[in-house]
């Protein structure tokens, strides 16, 4: 039998105010199975538990309730001692907020994880030329964040996130950011590293960008409210099918 390569179990997730101590529910109950190679996006309303959801499956934050398993494994099992050197080695996180660092340049912060995975000088020098390329970022390696705009930013995170080739990518709205253009380039990036057999799970607000995956979960108030896939849609007839569920999404209705 097959594993599933990401377990989602009654996945809640409950914060508590600083001031009064009022437990406020982020996620009630979430609960789904990713296969090895499929491209999954999340969508749905601010607030309603995207994010949340995206930084429990990373082991960033650890749930209240429920399982998270990769290749099997549950990840609140992981020691905290090994936590970053687990995620390292399989999952490639691109931040909504990017997270790059503004004392290394462009290339450095790109390289970052594999110089934390002892790779080789000689692998980082064959690997990032055409990463940075296809990103269109090959110009600006020499620059530091606070020197390049925010699309630049994004595209950078996007490339530290795949340097290492991790069999899940996760992406908290990588086309934010992004014109038109560059985020045409982008999904066209995700699309074939998810080809290449790497996973993705990407939370966004774009219809268009959600067209791009095999699946869409559509969240709500915590919980998943409804799903659909692709099966033989071509983009743009997917594209409509998704339109239309957001819009019996905010009616409160699952149909669609």
């Amino acid at each position: 039998m097959t594993v599933a390569l990401l377990e989602v179990e009654g996945l809640q997730k409950t914060y508590t105010t600083r001031y009064g101590g009022q437990a406020v529910p982020a996620l009630t109950g979430v609960s789904f199975t990713l296969e090895e190679g499929q491209f999954a996006a999340v969508m749905g309303e601010s607030g309603s538990g995207k994010t949340t959801l995206l930084n429990v499956v990373a082991a960033l934050d650890r749930p209240t309730a429920g399982t998270v398993r990769l290749d099997g494994r549950d990840t609140a099992a992981v020691p905290e001692r090994e936590l970053a050197a687990f995620r390292r080695e399989n999952l490639g996180f691109v931040f909504q907020e990017f997270n790059l660092l503004d004392t290394f340049d462009i290339r450095d912060n790109i390289l970052l994880p594999m110089v934390l995975a002892g790779r080789s000088r000689q692998e980082m020098e064959r690997t990032l030329p055409p990463l940075a390329k296809k990103l269109g970022i090959a110009d600006i390696l020499g620059k530091y964040p606070y020197e390049v705009s925010g699309g630049q930013k994004q595209r950078t995170a996007v490339a530290r996130a795949l340097i290492l080739s991790p069999r899940l990518i996760l992406a908290d709205e990588p086309t934010g950011a992004l014109d038109s253009r560059s985020s045409d380039a982008l999904l066209e990036l995700l699309d074939e590293v998810n080809a290449g057999g790497q996973t993705v799970l990407m939370v966004t607000h774009s219809v268009k960008a959600a067209s791009h995956a095999g699946r869409v979960l559509f969240i709500k108030d915590g919980t998943l409210y409804h799903q659909l896939f692709r099966g033989d849609d071509d983009r743009g007839r997917f594209y409509g099918r998704i339109s239309d569920a957001l819009t019996a999404l905010a009616g409160g209705r699952s149909d669609g």
